[in-house]
């Protein structure tokens, strides 16, 4: 019994003495983790004052090493026009960007001929950070409407459309194959701007927008998304390819095809299957007086029976610093 008992005590202190071993180098290699055998970090030296900005902008030092989003402050301004694709290179932080244009469409039908006006449209864009920016967009629009034989006025319309507040989000940066990625949502009021252009309910949308960098001189953009306009249930699928060419550091030029696939109801408005096709093409240019400073000009032809004849569009946009820290 005493050898058994010997025995015993043997195997318990040996596996104490093993499970002590293996805590103590667990909590080792918790405080001093091995390096990897291949590593792609850099180690810089920077003075206390460096360290306490860096600190500053970010809340601890691993955001430093997590953040691969650009700083927009120091690059040309990107905008989201002419083109109808949008950029999915946010606002610098601290910045504010307006972006105004005026444009004009024309439409044939056979109640007459229509004259759709954007005297003037407002995107006002804020980066709040490196990764996230508001927006503000509200337009004022005039409807035209005339009889074909005679050119006589039909109708005759202008008002405030509603009033959208939205937010773009990075996601992530392009990397080989993978392209720059950004989120776009927002939601369109009901409340604000004329009875005639703001919808009678609240109306969304939730876009993707990409972008590769091709070469130097050329970028492919595209989109897609869904859009609730907030005057009826159906759901409206979008699209967006466009091409950018950078032909001086200051003009660029682009061509696009964009559209959408809107839910056909029937009878019982529920979806019936089919959809209403609104295709469409444009091309233009901008140019940028400055970093900060872009005029730009535009026109387009619609693709299909749903879609405007043709339009043309003028615009200009400017960016300027709103915090201390950019003066």
């Amino acid at each position: 019994m005493n050898e058994i008992s010997s025995d015993k005590m043997k195997i318990v202190n040996t596996v104490l003495l093993l499970l002590f071993f293996i805590s103590y180098t667990t909590s080792v290699f918790a405080q001093h983790p091995a390096a990897p055998v291949e590593t792609n970090d850099t180690i810089l030296v920077v003075s206390k004052d460096v360290a306490r900005k860096i600190l500053e902008e970010y809340g601890n030092a691993n955001e430093v090493k997590e953040d691969l989003v650009p700083d927009y402050s120091k690059q040309w301004m990107v905008t989201d026009r002419p083109h109808i694709a949008e950029t999915p290179i946010l606002t610098a932080k601290g910045y504010l960007q307006w972006e105004t244009g005026l444009q004009v469409s024309h439409t044939n039908t056979s109640m007459g001929h229509i004259k759709d006006i954007t005297y003037n449209t407002m995107l006002v864009r804020l980066g709040l950070s490196r990764r996230v920016e508001a927006r503000l967009e509200i337009s004022y629009l005039g409807t035209k409407t005339t009889k074909t034989a005679n050119d006589s006025l039909k109708i005759n319309i202008n008002g405030l459309s509603g009033l959208t507040v939205a937010s773009k989000v990075f996601l992530s940066d392009e990397k080989g194959l993978r392209p720059k990625a950004t989120l776009l949502y927002g939601a369109v009021l009901p409340f604000i701007g004329s009875e005639t252009y703001r919808p009678a309910n609240t109306g969304g949308y939730i876009k993707f927008l990409f972008l590769n960098e091709i070469t130097h001189h050329y970028e492919l953009e595209y989109n897609v998304g869904v859009v609730w306009n907030g005057d009826g249930q159906q759901a409206s699928y979008i699209y967006a390819l466009n091409n950018e060419f950078m032909i001086t550091k200051k003009f660029n030029a682009f061509a696009e095809i964009y559209g959408s696939f809107t839910e056909n109801n029937g009878m019982d408005e529920r979806f019936n299957g089919t959809f209403i096709n609104d295709h469409r093409a444009n091309a233009g240019f901008w140019y940028l007086f400055t970093k900060d400073l872009q005029l730009d000009l535009s026109g387009g032809v619609g693709l299909s029976a749903a879609s405007p004849d043709y339009y043309v569009g003028l615009g200009l946009s400017n960016r300027f610093s709103v915090s201390a820290k950019n003066k």
